[in-house]
């Protein structure tokens, strides 16, 4: 994706390059008219050449003005094409990584940035200019020789100035940028959780982690700024001396009649020009490091491999759901947490998957919905592989609801129908009323129009699953899995989620609950018990609930009452809490 990003903005470049031909060589405009100045004005006294041509010079600079105006806006208008080309991969690569929990998820979209800023910066003028360099020496050397070695000698020096910078200043950037990045990071992830940092005196300690490492940053930061800025101040030096010394040799010259006076001081003029774009270089020294260090990551970052061919539109989904010997292991990790799965939910069938913790029964949950991918094995829905639906599809195909629900900034209404722009306010009530939140969200100050913030801060636990929930049953998905749905819930909420149960079989749909509470086992079909990723036994209820009287199970079963569908309670509250 970069490097065809590139390539279809190459031209545009070429032409940037063309436009800065024609801007440098309004370059000469202010050595020819200092010579004029000296050598015609002065010497003729006439007023009226001194106006005609100051009058032309006035045009010539207009026009250099507009120019350098134009090639700025496009160099602006270049930086926005590399954000619109690169943002969507860039964000889909940050997408990946936080799923996979590799790095700092919001790196590439960071990089896309740092590249659009120094487009639109000093930095790229200064290096379109860089090769009129031998030029303006060119002509230092065709006005004297010797004003030609001395403007050499002087930008080899500023040169060698410029590639001192990079070697001693490249590792100290790198390293202040990714401490940077994971200070930033950090910040962000303690932020989401202040709650937590407040209610347990953690905020002294987070806060001082988070300055260790931010500390490191500016420690790195700084040793790169103190280095680039003594350089910084040689290479100023370095071409102030050099005018004096242009000048200085160019009056030697004039006073032996070897030039003209005003020869002299357009080789000032022409080599403080060739000499502008390396010291402009190296003032943003840090920039060209920082955009190349975010080039080569994204160029590594998107090249990873993609989904492969857009998924056809399949039928929406009428049949069982079926597990095949899946096999799945984190996507940070090697160790396999599912090992083998294999079980089959027909549809308008309730089941219930148990374990104790780290049985594998959020592994479970993230492989159905197509979170996590197997290693082996597959999941299919009426005899679809789920990989095979398309994202937009499986969304109206799958509900969801994890075991830590996240809400997003914005209205009641918006986190219920997933931000649909095309969804309509009965698809909100109609998810609502499902998950039995319809009440509830009345009881609310706007009702649905409600902004909840960031994570739904202004709920409590309980409101944000039961608002979960009805995202996840927003559009009649024919797939439902729910993760701990009454985690947090009160008696009205476990009610409310009973109702939800019941219509969700009345309407014919797969529902998976994992639950390691053993009140909703009263509601189920069928049970699947997991142990070390493996689900050990598979089947009806009744068959599976005298299983969970053996020991280790974590459960006890009060045998039913006539006319009951039996009940569940919990052997140890502390035990069984576990997960």
């Amino acid at each position: 994706m970069l490097t065809q990003t590139v390539r279809k903005l190459t031209p545009a470049f070429a032409s940037l390059f063309g436009l800065s031909f024609v801007l440098n060589l309004f370059v000469f405009v202010s050595p020819l008219y200092t010579m004029q100045i000296y050598d015609r004005v002065l010497t003729s006294r006439n007023g009226t050449t001194l106006v005609m041509l100051s009058l032309i010079v006035l045009a010539l600079f207009v026009a250099y003005a507009a120019l350098e105006h134009f090639r700025s806006r496009a160099l602006v208008q270049l930086g926005l094409c590399v954000d619109r080309a690169l943002s969507e991969p860039a964000f889909e690569a940050s997408f990946r990584g936080a799923l996979d929990a590799k790095g700092s998820p919001t790196l590439p979209i960071r990089d896309v940035e740092t590249l659009r800023a120094t487009l639109s910066g000093s930095l790229v003028p200064s290096l379109m200019d860089a090769p009129w360099i031998p030029i303006y020496l060119g002509l230092c050397f065709i006005l004297h020789p010797a004003i030609g070695l001395v403007a050499t000698l002087g930008a080899l020096a500023i040169l060698g100035v410029a590639l001192l910078n990079e070697r001693i200043t490249k590792g100290s950037l790198i390293q202040a940028s990714e401490l940077g990045h994971g200070a930033s990071d950090r910040l962000t992830a303690s932020l989401r959780n202040a709650e937590v940092i407040k209610a347990l005196g953690m905020g002294q300690a987070i806060r001082g982690e988070w300055q260790r490492q931010r500390g490191q940053a500016l420690a790195f930061h700084t040793i790169a700024a103190d280095r680039g800025g003594t350089l910084l101040a040689i290479t100023k030096l370095l071409r102030l001396g050099l005018q004096c010394a242009v000048l200085g040799v160019g009056a030697y010259l004039a006073i032996n009649q070897n030039m003209a006076a005003g020869a002299m001081f357009a080789a000032s003029l022409i080599m403080g020009r060739a000499l502008a774009p390396i010291e402009g270089a190296v003032s943003q020294w840090k920039s060209f490091v920082s955009a190349r260090s975010a080039f080569q990551r994204l160029g590594t970052t998107l090249k990873a491999p993609t989904e492969g061919a857009k998924p056809m539109t399949l039928p929406h989904p009428a049949g069982s759901l079926r597990v095949e010997g899946l096999s799945v292991r984190a996507p940070s990790g090697n160790a396999l947490l599912l090992h083998n799965v294999s079980f089959e939910v027909e549809p308008g069938e309730i089941a219930a998957v148990v374990g104790l913790t780290g049985s594998g029964k959020s592994t479970l949950a993230r492989a159905l919905v197509g979170v996590w991918q197997p290693v082996q094995g597959v999941v299919r829905l009426d005899g679809n592989d789920i990989r095979h639906f398309s994202d937009e599809q499986r969304g109206g195909v799958l509900g969801y609801l994890p075991q830590d629900v996240e809400l997003f900034a914005g209205s009641v209404r918006d986190n219920i129908t997933r931000f649909d722009p095309a969804a309509t306010d009965e698809v909100a009530v109609a998810a609502a009323s499902a998950a039995s939140a319809h009440e509830l969200i009345q009881g609310f100050s706007d009702g649905y129009a409600t902004q909840i913030g960031e994570g739904g801060a202004i709920l409590s636990g309980g409101q944000r699953q039961r608002i979960g929930l009805a995202r996840a049953l927003c559009g009649q998905p024919a797939l439902v899995v729910l993760d701990e749905p009454n985690a947090n819930l009160d008696m009205d909420g476990d009610a409310a989620l009973g109702r939800a149960l019941a219509g969700l079989r009345a309407a014919g749909a797969i529902v998976v609950v994992i639950t390691h509470r053993p009140q909703l086992l009263s509601q189920v079909d069928k049970i699947i018990l997991m142990q070390k990723g493996q689900a050990v036994r598979v089947g009806l209820r009744d068959e599976i609930l005298p299983v969970l009287l053996q020991p280790g199970s974590g459960m006890r079963i009060q045998p039913p009452h006539p006319g009951q569908t039996g009940q569940v309670e919990p052997l140890s509250a502390a035990r069984w809490a576990r997960r």
